[in-house]
């Protein structure tokens, strides 16, 4: 129950924002090619930084869940404010940036030119503040799954996805005598839907008293913080830039049509994937909890269950894809050659990310242990390891588009038993030094 508890919440979660991002885009999508191209190019370079630096977040939620399961609010209190404190800095030297060099980046990197490049660079402008935001609301969203309040991350998610539906389409379209904005209109509402999230989040904390009063020691906590999250940082580095920009080069040798249908086949995997990252952040605030109270009667049986039941939410959906792999891709493209092509392609992703789920809850589990250095020299090795296999296959023995899922299945596998073993080792040392 408390595992369903912290990770069905966050995977309805997940579910709704991925429903409202397919609507948002569909938005743009209708505005003009160049500015649809602009939004993506700006959006998924945002995401990508926000993600590695939200490695911030999962420090202080290692700590936060220790220190709760010590019952120990000043400690919890101190993690919690120093993270807030750092990724307001961190967002405002990166609107500063945007600001002064965004424009220039724009021209120079991403060759947009023109009206474009007024238009691009004013989103740019006003959507780089969803850093800094997003980066608040992470570490918010840590502090309510440390309190097993989960529900209000679903909650004010809701939110920020309905508000921003609807600012889109007021702002983009120029609705109810709103001049029409076009993409700029695009990043207004995506910052305004956050702020407006984050002022739910703090209405509930306030309401119900759900921070506890203690002195606070702002740089108490900062060494343990960085100490946590400098690993992890690198390792979402390592696999959430560098080996996806290796990818996207692998897949451009073979041709444009693999490209998309990679990834239009990325995008619906991850969708049977969301358990998994569900039931891997459960993991993750339980196990840090226990080794707060210095319990390891139950850890054991919390990933065995995390795993079993991402597995099963993950095999569920999976049928369905199965089951309709001709029809879901239209609901992404009309292109026929897409759909045609990718639905060959479906049980062959489908097998080889199954592997994945074991993985990712062991790297959470044993981040959760204090092996977080561990976790990214294994996971950095073995996605390298990999990426150059299937580099060897499809570029050198011209292996196609199955053999970067066969890499795939490997890399993951791999990491699966590498990991098992080293959590099993870092338990014992635990169990040892509190025994």
């Amino acid at each position: 129950m408390k595992i369903n508890k912290l990770a069905i919440p966050l995977m309805l979660n997940s579910i709704s924002s991925t429903i409202i991002n397919i609507c948002d885009q569909a938005m743009v999508g209708r505005t003009y090619l160049e500015g649809f191209a602009s939004v993506g190019i700006i959006g998924s370079n945002i995401y990508s930084i926000t993600g590695v630096l939200g490695a911030i977040s999962v420090g202080f939620n290692i700590l936060g869940s220790k220190a709760k399961g010590r019952d120990d609010s000043t400690d919890l209190n101190n993690s919690l404010f120093f993270s807030l404190i750092i990724s307001i800095i961190i967002g405002v030297i990166f609107f500063g940036l945007c600001i002064f060099r965004g424009e220039y980046i724009l021209q120079n990197y991403f060759n947009i030119y023109g009206n474009t490049l007024k238009d691009a660079t004013l989103y740019l402008h006003i959507f780089s503040l969803s850093l800094g935001i997003n980066l608040v609301l992470f570490n918010i969203s840590s502090y309510f799954k440390i309190m097993s309040k989960t529900k209000y991350i679903l909650y004010g998610n809701i939110i920020s996805c309905i508000s921003n539906l609807l600012f889109d389409y007021i702002l983009i379209f120029g609705k109810f005598g709103v001049p029409k904005l076009g993409i700029v209109g695009n990043a207004i509402g995506s910052v305004m839907s956050l702020i407006l999230c984050l002022a739910f989040y703090i209405i509930i904390i306030k309401k119900y008293n759900l921070i506890a009063k203690t002195k606070i020691n702002l740089f108490k906590n900062t060494k343990k913080i960085l100490k946590i999250s400098t690993p992890i940082i690198l390792q979402e580095f390592v696999e959430s830039i560098i080996v996806v920009f290796t990818m996207n080069y692998i897949l451009s040798q073979i041709g444009l049509l693999e490209v998309s249908i990679y990834n239009l086949l990325f995008s619906i995997i991850n969708i049977a994937l969301m358990p998994m990252y569900a039931y891997s952040h459960a993991a993750l605030n339980i196990i840090s909890e226990d080794i707060g109270a210095k319990n390891t009667a139950e850890i054991d049986k919390t990933i065995k269950s995390c795993i079993f039941r991402a597995t099963g939410f993950y095999c569920v959906i999976c049928m369905v894809i199965l089951i309709f792999k001709n029809q879901i891709p239209m609901i992404i493209t009309n292109n026929t050659d897409l759909i045609i092509n990718s639905s060959k392609y479906m049980f062959v992703i489908v097998t080889a990310n199954i592997m994945n789920i074991p993985s990712c809850v062991l790297k959470f589990s044993l981040q959760a242990l204090g092996e977080e250095k561990i976790v990214f020299v294994y996971s950095s090795i073995t996605s390298i390891f990999s990426t150059a296999l299937i580099y060897i296959l499809v570029c050198i023995l011209n292996g196609g588009l199955n053999s970067v899922y066969i890499g795939l299945m490997m890399n993951y596998l791999i990491l699966s038993v590498v990991l098992l073993r080293k959590f099993y080792i870092a338990k014992k040392s635990f169990i040892v030094k509190y025994s």
